[in-house]
């Protein structure tokens, strides 16, 4: 079916049923609706009024929020009750529900929100008790080297002594402090506080110096004197960088940590008693899944509302339709609702949305198109086309049929147990069919694991058994494979030539494809008697008929390709500078020289790793050396051939292939549906 003709569509009800038919639309995901721009009287409007647009931003702001909660609380289940998933869970497909599930689902919504916002409350509680324990071990670290003061720390002495409480940016003994406050009182910058200075020194008064706790960055320290001489052993105290500990209690040390650590102990318990309240939710996890969803397809829902243009009792929908669903659309909306539909072809300047539509064969490489660009209106679907050319040449770079069987039964495992959705099912069908390709290629050229069949039988049977190839090794004839790859080449390139030779003819420029690519044609076909001639032995002058129809098609270049210039030199010299392409075409052909390239890779590296397992000999030991290495080469064989032929396959069909017919540029059809993550709804037909 290829590319699937587009209708476009107008929906003009009553506004009571718009949400009914809106949410009918999206359970169907037939239309993509369209914005109208017009706001003027309409056939939709009642009295002739102006259509309006509703303004849902708010709605759907306040779900965006609703949405945001629903995921957060979802994840902090995942965090605290943890379900056990197996590393294929990712590939799993949506569940399916049935309308009457869905609608008694949606009766729990208040419920499972609710259970949301509590969640959501725990998670904040839990992450306040760890901001108090970060904040609380911070005021417990520093207070930790006061820990063995038994005074408080603003203790500031008795009626006739002074007391200083403070800590000092180095290593202090009693003596070396007391020394270095010596020191610093002798200290001066003038010849007389010199003098008084060392008068000073010399009499410094008396101190009882007790340290509490000493590092090599810090010093806590007490320090006692009289009374009257507090300022002065201040004054000199903090020469050496004294500094005072605000403590705002009045407690010892020991009392403030012994609160910090209750305090920190009971933020734990908080959090440990509110990660179990999270917990005690695992089984709301389904429920709350629901509610994602369900507020996702709201959102979604009244994003379209948003679209729509609205009178005092009607409203108007516009978009585009495959024409294969407009028979069904149009049943249930004149069976359950009060709606005219129309059904009209697009205008020729409408950007009118592309959707492909191909057999099973071929819908798996789909996505290689969509990736590279869809095709424009202009352009026929080159899925077809390219499909048996992508599985061919995956094949023969992979080419070893051990590893195809390996992508076959993998892929077929997760299609029947897993039964994976959208895009990484269309993946894992094609890799199925390149799987199959693989199996080919290898029988083929004799490739089963490598050289497995004849290294096991050599080292542990004592017996020479191999298996043939159906055709011929590669390995022992490169030059065999290197000539089929380059003839494929030229076969793959020239169905891109065909294909633009039709799509030409489709649109009415009959004369230009002959002059274009019907010309080329003709120079391929003397090239290739001239090349025939050189490989089979004939009994006409194969080579000087090839020679005489190559020139002929060249003549008809020369004459044909400067065409549209406008002088007479400008179209010869368009016309001989056309001849240049051939040594593109060439180039594109030696580009097909990885197939060979790749595919001897595979086999190569292959027999290379059975060839290292085979070191250790027969037997047990033998055995049990050849297991791991087998495995792991090959497992790393086919990692890095499978990669290298999925991008070398692509490169050739992007580069040599769609270059000469394809434009592309179309704009992707893209369905009001049911965009959910969990769960998907079926509309009953």
């Amino acid at each position: 079916m290829a590319i699937l003709k587009m209708k476009r569509i107008e929906v003009i009800a009553l506004q009571s049923d718009a949400k009914s038919i809106v949410e009918f639309l999206q359970r169907s995901g037939a239309v993509e609706i369209t914005q109208r721009t017009d706001s003027g009287p309409s056939a939709g409007s009642d009295t002739g009024e102006a259509l309006i647009q509703l303004h849902t931003h708010a709605s759907i702001t306040q779900f965006d929020k609703t949405l945001q909660m629903v995921n957060a609380a979802l994840l902090e289940l995942d965090e605290y009750a943890p379900v056990k998933k197996s590393l294929l869970a990712s590939l799993s497909g949506r569940h399916e529900l049935t309308l009457a599930e869905f609608s008694e689902r949606s009766h729990k919504v208040e419920e499972s929100l609710h259970h949301v916002r509590e969640i959501n409350a725990l998670a904040k509680k839990i992450e306040t008790a760890h901001v108090v324990i970060s904040y609380t071990r911070t005021q417990l670290e520093s207070m930790l080297p006061w820990k063995n003061l038994n005074i408080p720390m603003q203790f500031t002495g008795t009626a006739h002594t002074a007391a200083i409480v403070g800590s000092l940016p180095a290593p202090y003994t009693e003596d070396s402090l007391v020394s270095a406050l010596a020191a610093a009182a002798g200290s001066g910058s003038t010849d007389d506080e010199i003098d008084k200075a060392d008068d000073a020194a010399k009499e410094f008064p008396p101190l009882d110096v007790t340290i509490v706790s000493s590092t090599r960055e810090l010093t806590c320290v007490v320090v006692m004197c009289h009374k009257s001489e507090e300022a002065y052993v201040r004054s000199n105290l903090r020469k050496i960088g004294f500094s005072v500990h605000s403590d705002p209690t009045k407690h010892p040390p020991q009392v403030r940590i012994a609160r910090f650590r209750a305090k920190i102990a009971d933020a734990e318990s908080e959090i440990a008693e509110a990660s179990a309240q999270i917990a005690g939710y695992v089984n709301e996890r389904e429920n709350l899944e629901f509610l994602s969803d369900y507020y996702l397809m709201r959102r979604d829902k009244y994003e379209a509302l948003g679209n729509l243009l609205f009178s005092r009792k009607t409203f108007v929908l516009d978009g585009y339709i495959p024409e294969k669903d407009v028979p069904y659309i149009e049943e249930i909306m004149n069976k359950y609702f009060t709606a005219s539909v129309t059904i009209d072809e697009p205008a020729d300047d409408d950007d009118v949305p592309v959707l492909l539509k191909n057999n099973p064969l071929v819908y798996p490489v789909e996505d290689i198109v969509q990736s590279y660009s869809l095709p424009s209106k202009t352009d026929v679907d080159p899925n077809p086309a390219m499909a048996f050319f992508y599985y061919l040449f995956f094949g023969m770079m992979l080419s070893d049929a051990g590893y195809g069987v390996l992508l076959v039964i993998a892929t077929l495992a997760i299609l029947f147990f897993l039964k994976p959705e959208g895009t990484l099912k269309q993946n894992i069908q094609k890799f199925f069919l390149c799987g199959l390709s693989t199996v080919f290629w290898g029988a083929m050229f004799g490739s089963w694991f490598g050289n497995i069949v004849y290294v096991i039988s050599t080292t542990f049977m004592g017996r020479t058994i191999s298996l043939a190839p159906l055709w011929f090794d590669p390995v022992t004839d490169p030059l065999k494979l290197l000539i089929i790859s380059l003839i494929l080449g030229f076969f793959h390139i020239m169905v891109g030539l065909a294909l633009k030779f039709y799509n030409m003819c489709r649109h009415g420029e009959w004369l230009d494809a002959l002059m274009d690519i019907g010309l080329w044609w003709v120079v391929f076909l003397g090239l290739g008697g001239v090349i025939g001639s050189m490989a089979v032995s004939v009994s006409f002058p194969l080579q000087t008929i090839g020679l005489y129809i190559a020139a002929g098609g060249a003549v008809g270049l020369v004459l044909t390709q400067g065409r549209a210039s406008k002088s007479i030199p400008g179209k010869i010299m368009g016309g001989v500078a056309s001849l240049y392409s051939i040594t593109g075409y060439f180039s594109d052909i030696l580009s097909y020289s990885r197939l060979m390239a790749l595919g001897l890779v595979t086999g190569i590296m292959g027999t290379v790793f059975n060839t290292i397992g085979s070191i250790g000999g027969g037997g047990i030991i033998g055995v049990l050396v050849f297991i791991p290495i087998f495995i792991f080469g090959h497992t790393i064989n086919i990692g890095i051939n499978a990669l290298g032929a999925y991008v070398h396959v692509n490169r050739l069909q992007y580069v040599e292939f769609f270059s000469k017919f394809y434009e592309g540029g179309g704009k992707a059809f893209k369905p009001f549906g049911i965009k959910t993550k969990r769960y998907k709804f079926k509309e009953d037909k």
